[in-house]
This record gives structure tokens, sequence and C-alpha cells, in this order.
């Protein structure tokens, strides 16, 4: 991945962002697994510089800037994180009020809606504890020109938001804040979907529908770190008679693992007829 090629291929683009976005893309086709030696990221291994600069600008004609931390690149495309949702809704409506909260068990959440005037209050039992097992759901609230609009999503639902991810590596690192991206991911579509109708289709890219959703999530973390055939098998085995939703994920997730072996047997071939200052 050449840094001055995405550079100019973004030359219509802010200069200081362009510059950033090649250096973030770069530093990323670089990182390797400290204890495998592996390529972290096989998906930018098999793209060009071109696509690159399409992500870049697709995500520049929503208005935003392809930063890096709250827009990322993932093994699957591109990932919005709560606050690149919170500034798409100011981009478009700078007034928005927008309150964005985890509820924990023992605190008190009430709300009601009159003739469109959305009112409630969170009393939060203990500010300090903040332990990610006593989250029973969150809340988004927004109020602009447009109207007052309240967004609600209990464990439950979110759970099932977290079951259709194609990896629980993001989740497991960042579950509170993929906890808020659920619930105002979940607000902008039913209420604003006309402004984030290209966002959430290119976030949605992370996720996938044939995933159970109600496959218990140890499961499915403990398989989305699995990397190889004999691994799967061994699991299997040891847990088997859990389910057909538990069966099915060990269906989808050996196509997978073929597929990414597959993957990166193309890419190392590939590297092995590179030249060694290709990143430069």
């Amino acid at each position: 991945m050449n840094k001055k090629t995405i550079v100019d291929l973004l030359k219509d683009s802010d200069a200081q962002h362009a510059e950033a976005f090649a250096a973030y893309i770069v530093e990323q086709h670089q990182a390797k697994d400290k204890t495998t030696g592996k390529w972290k990221n096989y998906f930018l291994h098999s793209r060009t510089e071109q696509e690159m600069a399409d992500l870049f600008k697709r995500v520049e004609a929503e208005g935003l800037v392809f930063d890096g931390k709250h827009i990322t690149i993932q093994s699957t495309g591109i990932s919005y994180d709560y606050i690149a949702y919170k500034n798409k809704m100011l981009l478009v409506y700078p007034e928005s009020k927008i309150d964005l909260e985890l509820v924990y068990k023992g605190d008190t959440f009430k709300f009601n809606k009159t003739n469109g005037t959305v009112d409630y209050s969170h009393i939060v039992a203990d500010p300090f504890k903040k332990d990610e097992d006593d989250i029973v759901g969150g809340y988004c609230v927004i109020k602009n020109k447009r109207g007052e609009f309240i967004t609600r999503l209990n464990s439950e639902e979110i759970a099932k938001h977290r079951a259709v991810a194609k990896t629980d590596y993001i989740w497991n690192k960042w579950f509170v804040e993929m906890c808020l991206k659920t619930i105002i991911k979940k607000a902008c579509k039913y209420h604003f979907d006309d402004i984030f109708s290209e966002i959430t289709e290119m976030d949605n890219e992370n996720s996938s529908l044939e995933n159970p959703v109600d496959l218990p999530i140890d499961h499915k973390a403990a398989l989305d770190e699995i990397n190889n055939l004999n691994d799967l098998k061994e699991y299997w085995e040891k847990h088997r008679g859990s389910g057909k939703e538990f069966d099915q994920y060990i269906s989808i997730r050996k196509d997978q693992i073929i597929e990414e072996k597959a993957e990166r047997e193309r890419v190392d071939q590939k590297a092995k007829t590179l030249p060694t200052n290709i990143s430069k």
C-alpha cells in the first residue's frame, strides 16, 4: 500500500485529511500480530490504493472525515462509532440536542411524550460503578427543528445486534462504546433514515444477517477467536448438543475460516513477488 499513491488519488480532497488518511491506511496495512507475526488486516492486503481512496470519498461525500479514530477501517470495511453518528446529525441539524446514555441496574429511568414533546428523567444510582454486566439498556434522545425523538433498547435487544456482527472482536474490546453506537444507530435509522441511509449501508457491511441471534454470546465470542478448522472441530466436539443455533454458527464459521485461509494464502503469495519498499 503506497502512501503517495493514495494522496495523489485524493488530490481534489482536503490535503491534510488526505495525508492523515493515507498515513493511517499504510500503518494499518503494515501492522502485524506480535504473537504470530502475521498481518493484522488481510482486508487491506487484498485491496488497492484506488479502493482505499474510494472509501475515503464515500465518507467525504457524507461531509465527514475518515480520521482513523471515529471512522475506521475494519476487516470487513468501514466502521463508524457513536461519535461519528453524532457528528453527522450535528452537520445536518447543528441545533440538535443529543442525549445518549446507558442505564444500569439500580438506576431509575422514566419518560413520557406529550404532543411531540419528550420529557424524561434518569437518576443514576451509583455514578462510579459501571459494571458491563449491570447494563440493562440505554436510550437516545434527539431534539432539533425536525422534532423530538426517543429511542430505547434493552440489553436483550442490544445482544441481538451484537450477535449479527461479523466479528466479536470490537464488541469484546469496546463493549460500552458499541452499546452506545447500537442505540444511536437505531435512532438515526428509525427517525432520520433519509440522511443516514448511506452511512448505515456502509456500517452494515460489518454485519451478517445470517448469524443466529439467539446464540449465547460466550459461544459466539469463542468461535470468532478460532481461525483454523482443527480448533473449530475440537470446539464443536466439546460443546456438541448445544442446539441448532450453535451448529448453524459452527457451519458459518467453517465457511468463513476456509475463505479467510484462502485470502491469506493469496495475499502471502502476492507479497513474495512485490518489492520490499512497496509501502513507502
